[in-house]
């Protein structure tokens, strides 16, 4: 008889074994040994499945752990912050306001707590859900220590210099360059056209290199002739503002380049009535083509600048980035600027702006005729293209300000040493706070809402915050928004 493994078996030699007790024959000894031997097969086999139950579950209450760490060290990643941040809280408030405190020795103050801040937003008093204070440190004197080098990325907004903006700019950066820049000091090139990029050096001659290599991007030959020539400030007020000044601008212009060679074109209030309305169904189409195509030019400024945030990012402290601009009208885009800063503030960085714009030109007074009327009617409209070219390189800074304002950064505008305004753009507040709160009033209308940072504190002077922000809303709701705000704002002044 064959002894096998299993329940049918045990069976077995339990009957056996039973016969065995009532006196069985004398086959019980070999009966015996043949089932000792199965059942020794039997039990290392079962010994062998529990070890593999052992190992199975110790390895599926382990994994649960295991991945628990990961996501800690994760976790503890994500959230890692330079030394003397405070860590914002899980979910980000809705706005962010950025503020640099200085005592009245001009000297940033970096002990301040978020119980010492006030928040007004639209004149309402705002609950402070979210508080950060950054100190941003000190090159130290070793090279060999991380962070004892600083890192400053120049980017120039080729797309809206011209020709002499290029020249003023690229001379004054290299002459700062050449007395201020060390071994602790390693500066960037990068354009808005993206053509021109020089990581991080503090060699002089790969930096004039790349200066003199930068070069103005102006519209086409082909746009430039189009009648009537509009600016894109002119653009924005005819569409979003609805400004009678600029329509009235763009109607004597008009009437002037349809004008046949030799012939003197008439006074533009002496045209019949269906002419006019052809004329004006004509500028909107072309007021429509320029802020498209400013748009396109502003996009491409924002999207190099975002992404060289990026880039910067990656470096340690301390880190900055510097923009040199005329500026341009970003009516449209104010809420993707104000992402943008909050963006660059989330991760540490400071962006300072410096305004290049030359002297405006102001056009000469036409030469008198023997038309009064006509005479009279060129002087006004004179007199209001100069407003307007002030009125838009008022408007074009704003997004300098902006960028500035909600970084902690410093806004030079005004200079005409512009390697004096450099040396002003380059020093970084030892320290700054980030306020963040949800408006008690929120509407997603493409609004501007002011807002007022008060310290509780004495003895605190210097509050440099934003003046504001817009809600969300559709690129015409912020764009009408923007001029209506800044129209008000002329207004005070």
């Amino acid at each position: 008889m064959q002894c096998r493994a299993g329940g049918r078996h045990m069976r077995a030699a339990r009957v056996f074994s039973a016969f065995a007790l009532a006196g069985a024959p004398s086959f019980e000894g070999r009966f015996m040994t043949d089932c000792q031997i199965g059942s020794a097969s039997y039990g290392s086999k079962w010994a062998v499945r529990l070890l593999l139950c052992c190992v199975l579950a110790v390895l599926f209450f382990s994994l649960p752990a295991h991945s628990s760490q990961k996501r800690s060290k994760r976790h503890q990643a994500a959230t890692k912050r330079p030394p003397g941040a405070i860590i914002h809280s899980p979910a980000s408030p809705p706005v962010q306001i950025c503020v640099v405190v200085r005592n009245a020795r001009g000297e940033t103050v970096s002990n301040l707590r978020q119980s010492d801040f006030r928040l007004w937003d639209n004149n309402r008093l705002q609950r402070i859900s979210d508080f950060a204070g950054n100190i941003i440190p000190e090159p130290v004197q070793d090279l060999n220590t991380p962070g004892s080098v600083r890192y400053t990325a120049i980017y120039f907004d080729d797309l809206h210099y011209d020709f002499t903006d290029t020249i003023r700019v690229t001379d004054s950066a290299y002459s700062f360059f050449k007395s201020t820049l060390g071994q602790r000091n390693k500066v960037g090139v990068f354009t808005a056209s993206g053509e021109i990029t020089l990581n991080f050096t503090d060699d002089r001659e790969k930096l004039h290199k790349a200066l003199l290599a930068i070069k103005p991007h102006l519209p086409s030959a082909a746009l430039a002739k189009t009648c009537p020539p509009l600016m894109d400030f002119q653009a924005l007020m005819l569409l979003y503002g609805n400004d009678p000044l600029a329509l009235r601008i763009a109607l004597d212009d008009m009437n002037a380049c349809s004008a046949h060679d030799g012939q003197e074109d008439p006074p533009t209030s002496s045209l019949p009535v269906a002419t006019l309305k052809r004329m004006t169904e004509s500028i909107n189409i072309r007021a429509r083509q320029v802020i498209a195509e400013s748009e396109i030019q502003s996009r491409k400024t924002l999207d190099g600048l975002d992404r060289l945030v990026t880039q910067v990012s990656t470096l340690p402290d301390p880190r900055s980035i510097v923009v040199a601009s005329p500026g341009f009208p970003a009516a449209s885009q104010a809420r993707e600027i104000d992402l943008l800063a909050r963006r660059a503030t989330s991760l540490h960085i400071i962006i300072s702006t410096l305004d290049v714009t030359g002297l405006i030109r102001q056009l000469p007074m036409p030469t008198p005729t023997q038309n009064g009327r006509l005479d009279e009617e060129r002087e006004a409209i004179v007199t209001a293209k100069n407003q307007m070219a002030a009125d838009r390189a008022s408007m074009a800074v704003d997004v300098l300000q902006d960028l500035s304002t909600r970084t902690g950064g410093n806004f030079i505008a005004n200079m005409d040493d512009l390697e004096s305004g450099f040396k002003a753009a380059i020093p970084l507040p030892a320290a700054y706070y980030v306020l963040g709160y949800a408006p008690t009033d929120s509407r997603e209308d493409g609004r501007f809402h002011s807002v007022h940072v008060q310290l509780v504190r004495h003895g605190l002077v210097g509050v440099q915050s934003p003046s504001g922000y817009y809600a969300p809303g559709s690129a015409a709701e912020v764009a009408r928004s923007s001029l209506r705000d800044r129209h008000s704002r002329s207004r005070r002044q």
